[in-house]
């Protein structure tokens, strides 16, 4: 569904710069997926636009010393790497001028993240050689984001990046709460809402997990996949698990991801004061066929976020007919209207959202379950599937090269009234 608010004059003049060779350069910082989702996204997106035909796709990543990590992408992406850090970066001339040809030579730029030195040297180089570019804040401008740091973020904001976001031929939010973030930032640019996707195996089995994790063998499993990060909620779902956990004994919960911030050991002091370390199993980072196989042997996955953009390991959960536990800053209404599971608050005043949740989801019969995750697949085929996106995102390039105007997804130009 399309929706024209008050067309922009100079968002849309700016967005019909360009041209050249049909191939887009996203910036990111980090490709190692230890650092969280974008690592995983940026590159299956890059995949899906390539596969269309319509565009190439090459990625920079700014990325620390030592950072090995290259993503499965499609044959023929290129993958560039350059410093992460400001002072390295000013004094690496190479690596500037690198970049500025690889800038100059693709036909726009898909930025994503805020706060970053990848934002602030793609949009500069952007402007500079007079090139389209579309930034993704993926979730970076939510409340609780922008709460986090506030001093620091207020003055970069003010310093360096409202200029890069109103410069932007367009915003891409992942969701409708989203693209309000974008207004509440006081932005006027034209806004493109294309979810994440995912793809998903046909076949799995939970048998590839439960062999490296055997102790788990015969539990009823809740899975929490992530970054083991404050901001996901691990305080609340341990709250919550100390009282579910006494009347579900043969129930365990799962802790799956990399430690992040060094989150873990307070989880686990957590754990111990509440006294039910033993029912909860930390796996730490689960890929490919591990994770596969882990969303295969989970009665449910839970993400109690504090605040996500639109997290892929819960898309990823549903297209897996898994049913999902998620809080309302997961940004994802669709959980309760298309009956996958359960939308919940986790903090007070109905902080014992999280609590009810589990013990329903355990008390549901598999046939419920059954029925559940299948109307989680079916929403995940129809609306995530990266091939989806991927077109949706073709035609916002083509529309910012100076092409038609997209159809195929919701789209805003200029500021609400």
């Amino acid at each position: 569904m399309t929706t024209l608010v008050g067309i922009s004059s100079r968002a849309v003049s700016v967005s019909r710069r360009g041209g050249g060779a049909a191939t887009w350069l996203h910036a990111i910082s980090h490709l190692d997926p230890k650092y969280g989702g974008l690592s995983a996204a940026v590159p299956a997106l890059g995949s899906a636009v390539s596969t269309g035909g319509q565009f190439s796709v090459a990625l920079a990543g700014f990325c620390l010393d030592g950072e090995r990590y290259r993503p499965s992408v499609a044959p023929g992406m290129n993958v560039h790497h350059f410093p992460i850090g400001y002072r390295g970066w000013w004094r690496d001339r190479v690596s500037r001028q690198t970049f500025r040809d690889l800038v100059r030579e693709s036909a726009g730029l898909h930025v994503h993240g805020l706060w970053q030195l990848s934002t602030y040297a793609a949009a500069r180089a952007a402007q500079s050689e007079s090139k389209p570019y579309i930034v993704s804040a993926h979730g970076m401008l939510e409340s609780w984001a922008l709460a986090n740091k506030r001093l620091k973020k207020t003055a970069y904001a003010w310093l360096f990046e409202r200029a890069n976001l109103r410069s932007a031929a367009c915003l891409h939010a992942l969701t409708r709460a989203e693209a309000r973030d974008y207004r509440n930032f006081g932005l006027r640019n034209p806004i493109a809402v294309i979810p994440n996707g995912v793809d998903v195996p046909s076949v799995s089995s939970p048998e590839v997990f439960l062999n490296r994790f055997p102790e788990l063998r015969g539990k009823r499993l809740v899975l929490f996949l992530g970054r083991i990060h404050f901001k996901k909620g691990l305080d609340v779902l341990c709250e919550a698990w100390t009282r579910v956990s006494r009347d579900w004994p043969d129930a365990q919960l799962v802790l799956a991801g990399p430690d992040f911030e060094n989150t873990r050991k307070s989880i686990e002091m957590l754990l111990e004061e509440r006294q039910i370390r033993s029912r909860v199993t930390f796996t730490g980072m689960l890929a490919n066929d591990l994770k596969w196989s882990a969303f295969r042997a989970a009665e449910c996955f839970v993400l109690p976020s504090y605040s996500e953009g639109l997290s892929v390991s819960v898309l990823e959960a549903m297209g897996m007919g898994v049913p999902v536990i998620v809080s309302e800053q997961c940004n994802l209404p669709e959980v309760a209207q298309h009956n996958c599971g359960w939308v919940i608050q986790p903090r007070a005043p109905r902080g014992n959202e999280l609590e009810q949740a589990l013990d329903d989801v355990l008390r549901a019969s598999s046939q419920t379950r059954a029925r559940l995750g299948a109307n989680g697949r079916r929403l995940v085929s129809q609306r995530y599937s990266w091939r989806v996106v991927g077109e949706q995102m073709s035609a916002l390039y083509a529309w910012a090269q100076g092409g038609g105007f997209p159809t195929a997804f919701d789209m805003e130009l200029g500021a609400i009234a």
